[in-house]
Parts: structure tokens; sequence; C-alpha cells
């Protein structure tokens, strides 16, 4: 038996859209269960609060 399906361009789009949500999503959830990026993040934050940054437009001009 063969049934058919109509799809509309914005059921299509929709799709792609969730899709792309739910592949960030997965995306953020390995980076928060990855014990270097968390160690990394850490890091980060503590040269920030150091204040051992620097701003961007000043690391371009050299």
């Amino acid at each position: 038996m063969v049934e058919t399906i109509a799809v509309n361009k914005k059921a299509i789009s929709d799709l792609v859209r969730i899709k792309e949500e739910f592949d960030a999503i997965v995306e953020s959830i390995e980076l928060m269960n990855n014990p270097e990026i968390q160690e990394s993040i850490r890091k980060s934050k503590e040269d920030i609060e150091a204040g051992r940054v620097h701003k961007l437009k000043d690391v371009l001009k050299k």
C-alpha cells in the first residue's frame, strides 16, 4: 500500500529549523560533558577575573 503525503514549503522550513536547533542543543550538551572543555572554561573565567585579558581592538592594532 502506498500513501501520498503532501508537505508544504513552510513545513519543510520549520523542520529544518527544528533540526538545526536540536543539533545546537546536542552540541551544547556534548560540550558541557567534556571535562577538557570545562577545565578550559574554568581557566578562562579565572583569567578574566584576574585581568589577564586584552581588548580585541587592542590586539588587532598590533
